[in-house]
């Protein structure tokens, strides 16, 4: 998550590295819920407003499979793949 990429944004893949940190690990689980859940709609292209237009379905597919191999803790629905 961390590898640089400054032709076309500052990190090659688009997902925060913040998630990774000790201050998201001590969010109460209700609102890592939300975070999560929040994300999935953003990868599944439920969410696709604005913010989130310049997201590649590479890019989609990227954040789901760098999330599955190095974050413990998510949702059955993103290892499942359902909503």
């Amino acid at each position: 998550m961390r590898e640089f990429d400054l032709r076309k944004r500052r990190f090659k893949h688009p997902c925060s590295y913040p998630i990774y940190s000790e201050a998201f690990g001590a969010l109460p689980e209700q609102v890592k819920s939300h975070v999560y859940r929040r994300l999935w709609k953003i990868r599944t292209n439920q969410d696709d407003g604005a913010p989130y237009a310049h997201l590649t379905r590479d890019d989609r597919r990227a954040i789901r499979e760098i999330l599955l191999d190095t974050k413990a803790g998510l949702p059955d629905y993103w290892k499942n793949g359902g909503a």
